[in-house]
């Protein structure tokens, strides 16, 4: 059986931000997971310890990129519409 290495697709910067972007993957059908760099219970990032990469697997890594700038792409269209 051959193995798949999976493909880094996003660094969140944080614990709640990758959450929300792997469900949002699953909720399409893409299994992914993440890792991250530990600072204990700091809770922020400095230099990318913190961070925590999104995975997916290589077949999955347009479709995902693809989701993720959709949505990147209509929350700026959100803010843009916004009346103060």
């Amino acid at each position: 059986m051959k193995e798949t290495v999976p493909v880094e697709i996003y660094r969140a910067s944080g614990e709640l931000e990758a959450q929300v972007i792997r469900s949002k993957l699953e909720a399409e059908g893409i299994r992914a997971i993440f890792q991250n760099e530990s600072m204990g219970t700091l809770g922020f990032v400095v230099n990318g310890l913190g961070e925590f990469r999104i995975l997916v697997a290589p077949k999955d890594e347009t479709r995902a990129r693809a989701l993720l700038a959709d949505d990147a792409d209509s929350g700026a269209d959100d803010a843009a519409t916004e009346t103060p």
